[in-house]
């Protein structure tokens, strides 16, 4: 089963119980946190922005799903979930905070670059949609193309109009050819991530 489709099925309610109020970006940040760091169910929540109730039930899911288990040092990725962790790492690049900067839209601003996206984004549109959704501001979408950090929408350079900004995100994000880079503000630091992993799942998903 395809990693995303295994997400989306672990997030789906189940025939005996109440709608999960978390989504498959709730699992895949949460499977990227337990992967990297020892963390407890009340930092889980406040890292994901889900009450402890949910949080619970995402973590049973986790468990059910042989996706995590919990040992002495408290709740870790099996090898099973190791692996959907790396068929991430293979799409989703470095995910960092973003100085404010002229292009970005809001207080907090994140970034997160996903590999070998080009094709997928037409004018950026979806995935400013999507961020907003997630609570963000907004978010902007950059393609790098030819040594170029382009906006998609009418292939601008902004290499060229903005060279100090393209090399700050250049230097955060390392970029390569037809590598996508979204960037989301939000009033929290916590909103503009939420908005950045939803821009970039509609990268994914297209």
């Amino acid at each position: 089963m395809r990693t995303l489709d295994m997400l989306k099925q672990l997030a789906e309610q189940k025939a005996a119980g109440p709608t999960p109020s978390f989504t498959e970006l709730h699992l895949a940040k949460a499977i990227e946190i337990i992967g990297r760091e020892r963390i407890g169910r009340l930092g889980l929540s406040e890292r994901l922005g889900l009450g402890e109730g949910a949080t619970r039930t995402l973590i049973d899911r986790l468990l059910e799903a042989r996706l995590a288990r919990i040992s002495r040092r408290g709740c870790e990725l099996t090898d099973r979930g190791l692996s959907i962790m790396k068929r991430l790492d293979s799409k989703l690049g470095p995910k960092v905070s973003v100085a404010r900067r002229p292009i970005t839209v809001g207080p907090h601003d994140f970034g997160i670059l996903v590999r070998k996206a080009a094709d997928k984004v037409s004018s950026g549109i979806q995935q400013r949609d999507a961020a907003v959704r997630a609570g963000a501001n907004g978010a902007v979408t950059l393609v790098f193309r030819d040594d170029e950090l382009l906006m998609p929408l009418a292939e601008r350079s902004m290499t060229r109009q903005s060279p100090d900004v393209v090399a700050d995100i250049v230097q955060n994000f390392q970029p390569e050819e037809d590598d996508v880079i979204v960037i989301a503000g939000g009033d929290t630091e916590r909103l503009a991530e939420d908005g950045a992993w939803a821009a970039a799942w509609t990268l994914l998903k297209s």
